[in-house]
């Protein structure tokens, strides 16, 4: 091969490999997205079907539920510090100056529905009365038992009927207990605190709902602007992402 053909076979590269190094997404941001992503939708399935489960299979995705939810609060921390030590690649050049400025905005709520969506949960688990403490004594003997099950086998609130004594504790993956959010559940320590918390549980119930369906649309959002620059606008948009090749410009 002549000095000169291996030079155009150089050149050439960069438009039949992968995109460029300085248009991708690094590895680790490109793993934490597909994961985040992955966790998300999982968990917006089992947040919209799962009441619509029997009791002791929605013990089980509620668990799951959470686990998940919890590992996406996790991994987006892990992503937004790698998004400070690591400048994310330019957008493409052909992008308006308003589709910019939208990207920013649906990014940072985004980022921000997957924190605030699994606090919210996390404060529905914990706005229970401590176990043990007089609270929780008054907080379920006021609660039917289930017929057939036993004490201390509690279903989620909300459910039509509840065993006595105080729910399980969650465990995250099955590994690792989850603490409750120690503000929120000492409200209900003393008998006069157990309505305020029923009222907080609820509250944070609404809230949770309602981001559910919030982050079902920005996700649609952030697909269908990635369809749109990939396939209307010619842009490399799933490459930066790690999926295909850079088009030949």
């Amino acid at each position: 091969m002549t000095t000169s053909s291996f030079e155009n076979s150089a050149t050439m590269r960069p438009n039949e490999d992968s995109v460029a190094p300085r248009d991708r997404y690094t590895r680790v941001a490109i793993v934490l997205h597909w994961a985040i992503a992955a966790f998300i939708v999982l968990n917006l399935c089992i947040g919209f079907l799962m009441e619509s489960l029997p009791p002791p299979v929605r013990i089980v995705a509620l668990t799951l539920h959470v686990s998940s939810g919890l590992t996406v609060l996790a991994l987006t921390v892990a992503r937004v510090v790698w998004r400070l030590l690591n400048d994310p690649p330019p957008y493409p050049a052909g992008m308006k100056p308003w589709e910019r400025h939208a990207a920013h905005f649906a990014h940072f709520l985004l980022y921000a529905a997957m924190v605030l969506m699994p606090l919210t949960g996390w404060a529905v688990l914990s706005a229970h009365s401590p176990p043990g403490s007089r609270g929780a004594a008054v907080e379920f003997a006021a609660l039917p038992a289930s017929p057939g099950m036993q004490s201390g086998a509690a279903l989620p609130r909300g459910a039509p009927a509840r065993p006595l004594g105080p729910p399980p504790r969650t465990m995250i993956w099955n590994l690792i207990p989850m603490p409750m959010i120690a503000p929120i559940a000492a409200i209900g320590k003393e008998p006069g605190g157990v309505a305020p918390q029923h009222v907080l549980h609820d509250e944070f119930v609404e809230w949770h709902s309602v981001g559910g369906y919030l982050l079902l649309a920005l996700l649609v959002l952030h697909i269908g602007g990635a369809l749109k620059h990939q396939y209307i606008d010619g842009q490399s948009e799933f490459a930066r992402m790690g999926i295909g090749r850079r088009r030949s410009s």
